[in-house]
């Protein structure tokens, strides 16, 4: 019988509170999947980068405890900022202050409860959704929580640097490059719902995915110039994207979901090094 994708499962949702309180005690670390609901294009779920918060954090939390640190992953986050696909029907509009504010009473409620280590495993590109995070952690810094780090590409880090300035401990960076080498590609510039994310679906979540729309897009073979463009969003991004998804949309390479677990790996390096 196929499973699909639960919020409970393998969270803490699924513990009681004595469990929770003496895992903190023990000084387990807790991951936080930080995703949003917004439109994958008409073959990808609404809910692509809340899953992949959440598989991110599955597997990180499997290569860590390998390692024997024991891991908790708190329930995930969906609502976050969508300003790219806002033009589009099935994404959820959040406020940045609300998106701000529920996940500044998430990171103070794991700290009430003892938890020192916590990092957040996030699954959105929007440079205002990173923008937004970065605020949280840096905010938890400066209520002398410094165990609490974002974990980002370094590509996004690049993007946050100004941001970061004075505050470097909030964000963990790994390297993005060496993740790609000897994947299989097919050379379209790929964004949003394209064949990276696809194979995480159809690896992981396979019943979410519209295999027969799949079969009938093509790649969008689009540019720098035109990257620029959607970036603004709304009827910009309507129109550089008229079906939402950017890049080829489906995997040339069977294996590609290799690349979400090199990420988890790379993931759990920054974690580890995290005292």
């Amino acid at each position: 019988m196929t499973h699909g994708y639960s919020v409970f499962a393998e969270t803490m949702a699924d513990l009681t509170w004595p469990q929770v309180e003496a895992a903190a005690a023990r000084g387990a670390r807790v991951l936080l999947p930080t995703g949003v609901i917004e439109q994958h294009g008409p073959h990808l779920p609404l809910g692509t980068d809340a899953y992949g918060a959440y598989q991110l954090c599955r597997l990180v939390k499997t290569e860590l405890e390998r390692r024997g640190e024991e891991t908790l992953i708190a329930p995930p986050v969906h609502w976050g900022i969508n300003q790219v696909s806002a033009g589009f029907a099935g994404t959820f509009r959040t406020r940045p202050k609300t998106a701000a504010a529920l996940r500044t009473d998430i990171l103070d409620s794991l700290a009430t409860d003892g938890f020192r280590r916590i990092h957040l495993i996030n699954h959105q590109g929007d440079l205002a959704h990173n923008l937004m995070l970065l605020d949280v952690v840096r905010e938890q810094h400066r209520k002398g929580r410094t165990g609490v780090v974002l974990v980002e590409p370094d590509f996004v880090a690049d993007r946050l640097a100004d941001a970061a300035d004075g505050t470097p401990a909030a964000l963990g960076v790994f390297a993005m490059r060496p993740l790609f080498e000897g994947l299989e590609l097919s050379g379209e510039l790929g964004v949003h719902a394209e064949e990276i994310e696809a194979a995480m679906m159809m690896r992981w979540f396979p019943e979410t995915v519209d295999h027969e729309a799949m079969a009938g897009l093509k790649p969008t073979g689009l540019g720098t110039d035109d990257l620029a463009e959607w970036r603004k969003g709304g009827e910009h991004a309507r129109r550089v994207t008229p079906q939402g998804y950017f890049g080829a949309p489906f995997p040339k390479d069977p294996f590609l979901f290799r690349f979400h677990e090199r990420m988890a790996r790379a993931m759990a390096d920054v974690v580890s090094a995290r005292s």
